[in-house]
């Protein structure tokens, strides 16, 4: 059950307009009164909608009649000695239209209260007229689609006692702000939800009224501070803010002392709170207490058990720590609890006294621990049940009693035992989720005929459970309202017979199992399966004794990736319903023929990557938008696509020849072709320039001519590989059209230019890569003051550019100045944007890109002059590499504060002078090539240095000291060892496999870092991955531990 805090604003409304139209009057109304309410009703429309928020909609004005006292009309109400229209309700009353300033509704000048909310006054100004109304009391025009800004005239109301400007598109000036809450004295109600007041002060809300009972200020677009002192107001009940508007910050304080007030409901969300203090016990009259989302830390506030008259507690998605005091689990008014998304740890006390009206817990992501107490299961009115992603052991505990649960996730946990018995007496159980825990033990799925109100049930990762039937006939029970099963990964070796008798299954998951045959007549009975998903079983194949034709006419989605498939069954290919097919990384062999393959004939994605395919002669997929053909055997010419294809990926193939020009004519329609490592060749068809595509990967094979001309008529472009190919000329100035452009890797080809100073202009650009070509010249600035500010990946290397370092450029590279706040993922979701680094000349390709990865490379090239003191203030890079040029000078001590550093190459340049010894503060400098120079003086030692062999120095015949054969005439200690417990060797023996779901430090691909572990050569590259790793594994150790 959901508990809900009936809006004072609401009650309050209500009782003052719940007019009763047949009560008698003493004076009937006037008639200049009258006509101006039937004016004003005929200036609108009147329609009904069913998308309003009203519960109930009265068209009140259709009943108003011209020959009846318009005090006896809906939604009027007169006073009862003069006759006079002192209240107007016409809330939820269809009105459809606008609201002049000329309106007859302001003619009605002895209104008291007026109520013109849930209606559609079409974008319509809240007229200064409003302020006319010197006798009004409650104002509510709230959710009626009025805009622009509020008038200084509704300071004038100076007896109002209640105002909701709620839900339209309104804007609060600030001086305008200060004069409504310093003229409104008798204010007592507040709201102001979606009003925008980014302009107003928040300390003006120290002048409101000390009446005020009611403050809400959801997405009000504050920010600042607000005063604390607000919060002690005396006869203040309920305050709500809460802002889903994206870098607008308002920051709170609760008053550390003294808070002691009548507040009954504060909910202060998605704010920067940081602090609770125990003083929030002081407010024992508050039941509604909502704080999450708003940045709090420290321990959790043992005080907020004095709350006894608490309904409902949200603390959810902070960072709160330690114990849950067991005292909060004794409060006997609270129904709704969320402690989710926190760090709490410590164990679950096993028993309670408590919570016996509690609808909702949720203490799902945090650190707790120990058993699965049986109160959770027996408690009187628990409904839902979350404490998913924590680290309980289990086992469940055995109960008596049952709660009336209906939604049970206890997935992600490390619960070992059985699964208790007693759960299949949860008879009002919709979703039961145990997934990802150790569950042992034998489980009859027939316990379960009991829960005939399933819908989801999840018992996947679970590789110890084994799953049995007790009965010799399964068709005597069913489970007809379940429509999701999730069995993966729970080793279990046959296809469950139970699973034949639920007909109202619409998705099934026994991925990553042992199942080796999967019978036809299983699926008789399956007439609703939408998605079935059988993948990682290997091997598997489809038995059919019977010759059963089976057809799931629902059936839209199959995985079978990984399941060493060698050819299409007739189960596949007679599913004429299914939209989308993986099987991929299987062993399909042979060709596709228009005589042998006619079927799919309704596939949107079909994903046949990673087979043995060897050519494909026909598409008889006529509807497929998503087509994967990537690594497979494919030779001969390429064949195009169906004209409905809208994503073409057919990389790591045997292709030959020049893409055909009717490529064009297919829809890509903004989206993905892929033809990468193949043998084509040829020039590019020009028109292919014009396709509406997002990411076009054509490199690794041997095309030739100009690049065409890229984002004339469409700007999507996000990334354009063409690196490993022959391509010539000049680049086309069209790029510079491509405005979303976020990779352009044009490496390795022959292209004769200038660097390209005018790309600096694109607002998305992170990576350049135009190694090994044959660009020339000084890099100088561009004119427009546009200078590359989003890139993180610069690789110039292996061309022709002379001159200085560009100096311009490494001050205004802001992205590589600041990466520590990026969330670390990979850059392309839908698939994978790759670039290729040199360090210690290896050139390795990052198979994909962290979006953490930030790396300068202009080695080899003809560079002089001194290193820039501003590249030091590039402190996210992670490689350096200006090797292989003239440069002269000292080495920048600045280069020491570039703490993320990994790799770092000066070598076969004319630098000299000492070392910096601020380099040896580098802690995650795991390649250093100092090499080819003219640097003197003793190396520095420590750290990082204490690893590094004389290949790092060779040829600085004026180096002395530890590791090169120098020494410098006086004793030296020993080289100190490296520290190890960096390396936190209790995560080692992991490391292979947290690098292929993680990653390798800051720096290496996943897959590039694995193969370094797993060979352990170069040592040096193997080292630097090792620390790396366990850099990030120490950053996630703090992080969730």
């Amino acid at each position: 059950m959901k508990v809900c805090l009936i809006q004072s604003c609401f009650v309050l409304f209500s009782l003052l307009f719940a007019y009763n139209s047949s009560a008698q009057t003493l004076s009937s109304c006037p008639r200049d009164q009258s006509v101006a309410l039937i004016q004003f009703s005929n200036s609108f429309s009147v329609q009904c909608s069913d998308a309003s928020p009203c519960s109930i909609l009265k068209a009140k004005t259709t009943s108003w009649k011209k020959v009846t006292d318009c005090c006896l009309w809906d939604g009027v109400k007169c006073d009862t000695e003069t006759g006079n229209v002192v209240g107007l309700d016409l809330s939820c009353s269809c009105i459809i239209g606008p609201l002049p300033s000329n309106s007859t509704l302001f003619l009605l000048r002895h209104l008291h209260q007026l109520d013109l909310s849930n209606n559609d006054f079409r974008s319509s100004l809240v007229a200064s007229q409003f302020g006319q109304f010197a006798n009004l009391i409650h104002l509510n025009i709230s959710g009626s689609g009025f805009t622009g800004t509020i008038p200084l005239t509704i300071s004038h109301l100076s007896k109002l006692e209640s105002l909701d400007l709620s839900h339209n598109g309104l804007f609060f000036e600030g001086h305008v702000f200060e004069k409504v809450v310093g003229n409104l004295t008798q204010l007592r109600h507040l709201l102001l939800t979606d009003v925008n007041m980014s302009a107003v002060e928040p300390t003006s809300f120290l002048n409101m009224s000390s009446y005020i009972k009611t403050l809400t200020l959801e997405n009000s677009g504050l920010q600042g501070n607000f005063p604390e002192n607000v919060f002690s107001f005396p006869y203040l009940e309920e305050f709500r803010f809460t802002t889903y508007l994206e870098g607008q910050v308002l920051e709170f304080k609760f008053p550390k002392t003294n808070w002691g007030s009548s507040l009954k409901s504060l909910q202060v969300s998605c704010s920067f709170l940081q602090e609770l203090p125990d003083s929030i016990g002081n407010l024992r009259s508050l039941e509604i207490l909502d704080l999450s989302y708003s940045n709090l830390s420290g321990p959790f506030p043992a005080s907020l058990a004095n709350l006894t008259r608490l309904v409902s507690l949200r603390l959810s998605n902070n960072n709160l720590s330690g114990v849950l005091p067991i005292s909060i689990f004794n409060l006997t008014q609270v129904e709704f609890l969320d402690f989710s998304n926190n760090k709490l740890v410590g164990s679950l006390p096993s028993q309670v006294t408590g919570l016996s009206r509690l609808a909702e817990l949720h203490l799902d992501h945090n650190f707790l621990s120990g058993r699965v107490p049986s109160w959770l299961f027996s408690l009187p009115s628990l409904v839902e049940l979350g404490i998913s992603n924590n680290r309980l052991t289990g086992p469940i505990g055995l109960f008596d009693k049952v709660a009336p649960l209906e939604a049970v996730d206890l997935s992600n946990n490390e619960i070992q035992g059985p699964i208790p018995d007693p759960i299949s007496e949860l008879v009002n159980l919709t979703d039961l989720d145990l997934s990802s825990n150790n569950l042992s033990g034998s489980f009859e799925l027939d316990k379960l005929s009991k829960l005939s109100k399933l819908k989801q049930l999840s018992l996947s990762d679970n590789a110890l459970l084994s799953l049995t039937s007790a009965r010799p006939s399964i068709a005597s029970y069913s489970l007809p309202n379940l429509w999701r099963l999730n069995l993966s990964s729970c080793n279990t070796s046959e296809f469950p017979n139970f699973v034949r008798n639920l007909p109202g299954l619409t998705e099934i998951d026994l991925s990553y199992n042992r199942i080796r045959v999967v019978e036809a007549n299983m699926f008789v009975k399956l007439k609703s399966l939408q998605q079935l998903d059988l993948s990682h079983n290997r091997p598997l194949s489809f038995s059919n004794i019977n010759n059963l034709t089976v057809v799931l006419p629902s059936l839209t989605t199959l995985y079978m990736s990984s399941c060493n498939i060698t050819q299409l069954s007739n189960f596949l290919t007679t599913q004429e319903s299914l939209t989308y097919l993986d099987l991929s990384n299987n062993s399909i062999r042979g060709r596709i023929t228009e005589q042998e393959n006619n079927w799919g004939s309704n596939l949107s994605v079909l994903d046949l990557s990673n087979n043995l395919l060897t050519a494909v002669e026909y598409y008889p997929w006529k509807n497929v938008e998503t087509l994967n053909l990537g690594s497979n055997l494919l030779e001969g010419p390429l064949l195009v696509p169906p004209i409905s294809t809208q994503r073409f990926l057919i990389s790591k193939n045997r292709l030959i020849g020049e893409i055909p020009a009717s490529i064009c004519n297919i829809g890509f329609d903004s989206n993905i072709l892929d033809l990468s490592h193949n043998n084509l060749s040829g020039e590019l068809p020009k028109c292919l320039a014009y396709a509406k595509l997002y990411l076009l990967y054509l490199h690794m094979n041997h095309f030739h001519g100009n690049i065409p001309d890229f984002c004339v008529d469409d700007y999507s472009l996000s990334t354009l590989n063409l690196h490993n190919n022959d391509f010539e000329g000049p680049l086309p100035k069209s790029l510079v059209n491509c405005e979303n452009l976020e990779v352009l890797n044009l490496g390795n080809n022959r292209i004769n230019d200038t660097f390209p100073h005018w790309l600096g202009s694109l607002p998305q650009l992170q990576v350049l890569a135009l190694r090994a070509n044959y660009f020339h010249g000084q890099i100088i600035p561009s004119e427009n003051g546009s200078h590359f500010s989003t890139l993180r990946i610069l690789d110039i290397s292996d061309n022709e550019f002379s001159g200085f370092l560009p100096t311009t450029y490494f001050k205004s590279f802001k992205s590589m100045i600041n990466l520590s706040q990026v969330q670390m993922g990979y850059m392309s979701s839908y698939y994978q944007d790759s670039v290729v680094i040199t360090m210690k000349g290896v050139d390795i390709e990052l198979k994909r890109i962290l979006t953490i990865f930030a790396t300068i490379d202009m080695s080899s090239n003809r560079f002089e002059g001194t290193i820039p003191d501003t590249v030091g203030n590039l402190i996210s890079l992670n490689v350096l590499n200006f090797s292989h040029n003239h440069l002269t000078g000292h080495i920048p001590s600045s280069l020491g504060n570039l703490a993320t550093v990994e790799s770092l190459d000066l070598s076969y340049n004319k630098l000299v002078g000492e070392i910096p010894s601020q380099l040896t503060g580098l802690n995650f400098l795991a390649v250093l090539n100092l090499s080819e120079n003219q640097l003197v003086g003793p190396i520095p030692q420590g750290k990082q240095f204490n690893t590094f062999l004389n290949n790092s120095y060779i040829g600085n015949s004026g180096l002395c000291g530890f590791p090169v054969s120098k020494t410098c005439g006086h004793s030296e200690p020993p080289p100190a060892t490296f520290d190890e417990q960096e390396a936190d060797s209790e995560f080692r023996l992991d490391w292979k496999i947290v690098i292929i779901g993680y990653g390798c430090g800051v720096v290496f691909g996943f897959s590039a870092g694995y193969i370094m572990m797993a060979t352990g050569k170069p040592k040096w590259l193997a080292g630097m991955i090792q620390r790396a790793g366990n850099k990030v594994l120490k950053t996630f150790k703090k992080k969730y531990h």
